[in-house]
């Protein structure tokens, strides 16, 4: 559900903005930056979505032709979408470069200063430029940033609808199309939730230490003491427990990765992967000793 989630919500419209909002070149530089990052991590997952399907498209092509064309149509439609952000990157780079060169030269003033004019009996709305203070060089920088977040915002969009259309035509033919990376960033939602929880527990912890402390200079030998010491050690091998599981989840791309041969693979329908079932078992775990712990801090 939460891997659906992000898909979503990568692919929503409504709510997402239809240009950078830059407000100075550093602004600028970070949009370049994450593109670049976004592009970089897309293509790769690209090359492995390729590998991954290869066979199947390749029996879909002899057996179901309908399915193997909605399927080639959406990967052409990936393919020219990445492209295309690649070029629409390749030109904001160039202009930032051109941008401070000049740095006198108030690029970022135009975009604070455009206001929106509605046109009389027609309803529709234009961008209007106060020109009086910007040059046409300005004008026509500040206007081709603006083209190009949109061209690439568009196409990354278009690129995730497609990925989703890839998940429904798979899901249809009873199979299912994992992306490794985008599973482990909803894995790491889940644990992150309970990571605080976990923090939270802190100063129930210190308590527990300084109990025991205190019990040890009073008798180290009394029955008290030795069911402070047995219970610190209960916790703490809870806590080891709880401590590799969150190793294992921030290194589970990896893991995920070597077993699977690649960063994306196709599997049946209501099959599972051992880095899948030993993430279910552990999170299982994780919750059952988030619970536990309490209880025995609140027997002391």
């Amino acid at each position: 559900m939460v891997v659906g989630t992000l898909f979503l919500c990568l692919s929503c419209s409504i709510q997402a903005p239809t240009a950078w909002i830059l407000r100075d070149v550093q602004s600028l530089d970070a949009n370049i930056m994450n593109s670049i990052q976004w592009l970089k991590v897309e293509k790769s997952n690209y090359k492995f979505l390729n590998k991954s399907i290869k066979n199947k498209l390749d029996v879909f092509r002899k057996t179901k032709f309908s399915v193997f064309q909605k399927i080639e149509n959406e990967m052409n439609i990936i393919d020219k979408n990445l492209k295309n952000i690649e070029s629409s990157l390749a030109r904001q780079k160039k202009m930032a470069r051109q941008i401070k060169k000049r740095p006198k030269m108030k690029i970022f003033d135009s975009f604070e200063k455009k206001k929106t004019k509605r046109i009389p009996f027609f309803g529709k709305k234009k961008e209007t430029v106060l020109k009086n203070s910007k040059s046409k060089t300005v004008l026509k920088i500040s206007n081709s940033l603006e083209k190009n977040s949109t061209s690439i915002i568009a196409n990354q969009k278009s690129y995730n609808n497609s990925l989703n259309k890839l998940l429904g035509i798979f899901k249809k033919e009873k199979y299912k199309l994992v992306f490794i990376r985008r599973e482990v960033e909803g894995y790491k939602y889940n644990i992150n939730e309970l990571i605080f929880q976990r923090n939270q527990q802190n100063d129930f912890m210190e308590k527990l230490i300084f109990k025991v402390s205190d019990a040890l200079i009073a008798n180290e030998k009394s029955r008290y003491t030795l069911n402070l010491l047995e219970l610190s050690q209960k916790i703490e091998s809870y806590n080891e427990q709880m401590d590799n599981f969150e190793d294992y989840v921030d290194n589970l791309v990896d893991i995920g990765a070597k077993e699977c041969r690649g960063l994306v693979y196709l599997i049946k329908d209501g099959q599972k992967k051992a880095y899948q079932n030993k993430y279910e078992n552990g999170l299982a775990d994780y919750k059952i000793i988030l619970s536990e712990i309490p209880k025995l801090l609140s027997s002391i």
